[in-house]
């Protein structure tokens, strides 16, 4: 019979004004993983008022749920979502892409997606505004979109030149390319600054 590891590792350090955890997951998480996490996360945090909780959950080793786990997990995040300012999700798939967007429902504070562990901790560890609105916690959560979409429109021009131009000059396409966008941008700032969009 093999022996197949799986459970919840958990460490919290107190560093400056915030807590610092690090969650390591393996294998297929059960009920009782949680039924043996959760008192110590709160036995860590009791007694502490707004804590400031950065995590960092190294996932790449983890396989999924069983479903009374992934309940338990939901549950998890709704009780403690006021305690969590950052969340670093380290994995190797794009299940855990889709474990930060589902999360981040339910997460008041940001949560994000790394496939290296030191960007995760760079990251984490980055001193930065904290959205209060409504509208500046959407676009902070949507902050990667925004940037993945800007160079989705660069790389798909880069593509039309290639189309439309025998062997083109790829640098020299780029080149242009951001002139195009950052002339564009200065419009478009210039334009929120004089209130266009209000």
């Amino acid at each position: 019979m093999s022996i197949t590891e799986h459970g919840i590792s958990i460490g919290i350090n107190r560093v400056n004004e915030f807590f610092f955890m690090k969650i390591k997951i393996n294998g297929t998480l059960t009920h009782e993983d949680y039924e043996r996490m959760i008192p110590i996360f709160k036995s860590s945090i009791e007694g502490v008022t707004e804590p400031d909780i950065r995590v960092l959950i190294d996932a790449t080793e983890f396989n999924g749920w069983e479903l009374r786990a992934a309940w338990d997990d939901f549950k998890f995040g709704m009780e403690f979502r006021q305690s969590f300012s950052k969340v670093a999700i380290v994995g190797t798939s794009t299940v855990e892409k889709y474990a930060v967007k589902i999360g981040s429902w339910f997460v008041n504070g940001e949560m994000k997606f790394f496939k290296s562990l030191d960007n995760a901790y760079e990251w984490l560890n980055k001193e930065e505004v904290t959205p209060i609105t409504p509208v500046q916690k959407d676009l902070h959560a949507r902050k990667e979109d925004i940037r993945d979409d800007l160079e989705s429109l660069f790389e798909s021009n880069l593509k039309i030149v290639d189309w439309n131009v025998p062997e083109p000059d790829d640098q020299d396409a780029s080149e242009i390319i951001v002139n195009i966008l950052e002339e564009k941008l200065k419009e478009i700032k210039a334009d929120v600054k004089d209130g266009k969009y209000k």
